[in-house]
């Protein structure tokens, strides 16, 4: 699951792994309204909006789909503005989002169209939420920078996607997928409304405000110590929570009327 950072050959690692993308998608629809969890059971023929939201992952070495590999993430500079860096050629995430939703909106297109402008933005919109996905570019997000978790070497962007801290949050608190969900939902149960009051542009502001606690580890040893492990947990959990959150607000917003919504 570790890797070497001189093992990456591409410029982002997967965003939260498998796990990461199922939670955010298992959030969002607990808080689906009925006209939009029926149309993403439509659209998705039945599969569950985690499992689909990790396709565009599994893609980026078809050919076909070298072109979206940029669109995982956005280079900006710690004091830049998120406005200024999106709209490069390419893509990026904000694009992204933006671009897929529109999709996603348009009733013209076909149902195949529309179920993978669904996958896009459902995996794009829990990227945006991963910090280094709103990363620096001369380190490429993290990925350049080795450290050392438990003895096992790997890089800061890898151990940002938290698979590991997942894992090892679930088995510390003994409980299962279910009881995790159940514990990342509860984090937001009475914050809904006012986190998907925020747009794009403020969830990349969000993760590019991170970056003091990203970055707050011995650079000299690398080595990322529990208290580091420790408050990297708790943002991820939030963070996961507020994407989960927030990809149903914009479902809920393409897909039902104001008294729809739930």
């Amino acid at each position: 699951m570790l890797f070497t950072a001189g093992f990456l050959t591409v410029s982002y690692t997967y965003a939260y792994g498998s796990l990461g993308h199922e939670i955010v998608g298992e959030i969002a629809e607990s808080y689906l309204c009925e006209n939009a969890a029926d149309e993403v059971t439509r659209l998705l023929d039945g599969e569950s909006l985690g499992r689909a939201s990790r396709w565009p992952d599994w893609i980026r070495k078809d050919p076909k789909w070298r072109k979206s590999r940029p669109w995982h993430y956005i280079n900006v500079a710690d004091d830049a503005r998120i406005d200024k860096a999106t709209g490069r050629p390419g893509g990026d995430v904000i694009w992204a989002i933006e671009t897929y939703r529109g999709e996603l909106e348009n009733r013209k297109l076909g149902t195949p169209r529309r179920a993978e402008a669904l996958r896009f933005l459902a995996h794009f919109i829990a990227d945006i939420h991963q910090p280094l996905h709103v990363g620096r570019l001369e380190d490429r997000g993290g990925n350049s920078i080795a450290v050392i978790v438990d003895g096992q070497k790997s890089n800061l962007h890898k151990f940002w996607d938290a698979q590991q801290l997942l894992k090892l949050d679930r088995n510390s608190r003994g409980y299962d997928h279910d009881g995790q969900v159940a514990s990342l939902r509860a984090l937001v149960a009475d914050r809904a409304a006012g986190l998907q009051s925020a747009g794009v542009l403020d969830w990349a502001r969000e993760s590019q405000a991170l970056r003091p606690e990203v970055y707050a580890f011995g650079a000299d040893s690398g080595e990322l110590d529990a208290k580091y492990r420790a408050a990297a947990l708790q943002i991820t959990r939030a963070r996961l929570a507020a994407a989960g959150v927030r990809l149903a607000g914009t479902l809920n917003d393409i897909f039902c009327t104001d008294s729809g919504r739930g």
